[in-house]
């Protein structure tokens, strides 16, 4: 998936949301990513308003550690808090437990304060907020805090299955099968390293042939937009000036934010679908009702498909580009080592090599320009496709399922 020389085609992109799985070890996404992200869980004008800030280059919150680790660290919290309330657990155990999880609560403490009330970030002083509001940048308080609760579900790959995705007894079993010998045996260190694996703080070690897993295909989908987000945003070919129209055509925050917005919405969706399903699905009227709502969503799930799709196809493009780009840089740098030969052969009068190499370096110079001429042009097809998927209709106002 990192390999720019992979083609993903919307049948590769299909099958990764369904079986909630990509190829290869992916980096974790950015901290804009993550937000962007994030404020697809937000109603429509917080949701704006962050956008608003990260394309004026606002400050944006950022935590002491990564929002992926953030999202570990409440994923044993929830874990912790689901053995100790619905389990039965051994007396020596609990300590141990409650212990681990009063350290994760303090780091998710301290990443709270610095994406709700960090300084430097939102102005304190009433003129300042009263100026931000005017302009529309001003994300109040209680938008931080649905914003961090958001972040909260932040996608990641390879979350410890044993604390992170089952509510079974396997970490229980483990828990009972090395106790004794990490107390014995083990000093702090070692107990530390236990608690990460049995409460899936930190991520499982896979082999990368099997690929990188996530919670479900929704998660999915939303990480392998971050992803393509990323490597867009980052791209010296998309910064330079050949592209310069395009970054003004398309605001790749509010792309990744409204694509956010909309897997959010259908995920919640289908989660209640299953609900009034598993609470009625007795009477069989409702069911058909049910059953004919659920085949009425199945064109957003292909919309949004085609709308990473699209920004795949972007990212492909911009990718492409930058190899010409490269090239360019370095047909440059050889004009002037040009210059300096033509200096050093003048002297002796042979100055026909020298013109014959300025001809083939400028024969190349001209293909490179047109080649970035072509992918101007392609970038131009990706843009219009992205803009002419139009954004499903779906509920304005959910809540994150954490």
């Amino acid at each position: 998936m990192n390999s720019p020389q992979r083609v993903v085609s919307p049948a590769d992109l299909r099958q990764w949301t369904t079986d909630a799985r990509v190829p290869g070890q992916p980096s974790e996404l950015s901290d804009s990513a993550c937000i962007l992200i994030a404020a697809g869980y937000l109603a429509p004008t917080a949701r704006a308003t962050v956008v608003r800030r990260m394309s004026l280059g606002l400050p944006i919150p950022v935590p002491p550690t990564s929002f992926s680790e953030l999202r570990r660290v409440q994923r044993g919290i929830l874990h912790a808090e689901r053995k100790l309330t619905s389990t039965r657990l051994p007396g020596f155990v609990v300590p141990i437990i409650r212990s681990r999880m009063a350290g994760l609560v303090k780091r998710r403490d301290e990443a709270h304060r610095a994406v709700v009330t960090a300084k430097g970030v939102f102005p304190s002083g009433m003129r300042a907020i009263r100026r931000e509001r005017r302009e529309n940048i001003y994300l109040e308080l209680e938008e931080r805090e649905q914003l961090f609760a958001a972040l909260l579900c932040t996608p990641v790959a390879n979350i410890s299955s044993s604390g992170a995705r089952w509510a079974g007894t396997d970490a229980l079993d483990k828990v009972a099968g090395v106790v004794d010998k990490v107390a014995g045996r083990a000093g702090r260190r070692q107990m530390e390293q236990w608690a990460d694996e049995v409460f899936g703080t930190v991520p499982t070690t896979q082999d990368s042939n099997r690929g990188s897993t996530f919670a479900d295909g929704y998660e999915t989908l939303l990480f392998v937009a971050g992803h393509y987000f990323d490597r867009i945003r980052t791209n010296p070919a998309w910064l330079s000036d050949h592209f310069e129209m395009q970054r003004v055509q398309v605001n790749l925050n509010a792309e990744l934010a409204e694509i956010s917005s909309d897997i959010v919405a259908l995920r919640a969706l289908r989660v209640d679908l299953d609900r009034a399903r598993a609470n009625g699905g007795f009477d069989q009227g409702f069911a058909a009702h049910l059953a004919e709502r659920e085949a009425a969503l199945r064109p957003v799930w292909t919309e949004l498909i085609d709308r990473v799709q699209a920004l795949i196809s972007m990212c492909e493009t911009v990718e492409s580009a930058a190899v010409e780009l490269r090239l360019l840089n370095e047909f440059d740098r050889a004009t002037t080592i040009d210059a300096r030969i033509d200096h050093l052969l003048s002297r002796s009068g042979d100055r026909e090599l020298s013109a014959d190499h300025s001809r083939r370096l400028a024969e190349q110079v001209s293909s490179g320009e047109e080649q970035l001429r072509i992918y101007r042009d392609v970038l131009q097809g990706n843009i219009a496709q992205l803009g002419s998927i139009a954004p499903a209709q779906l509920p304005p106002r959910y809540e994150p399922n954490k």
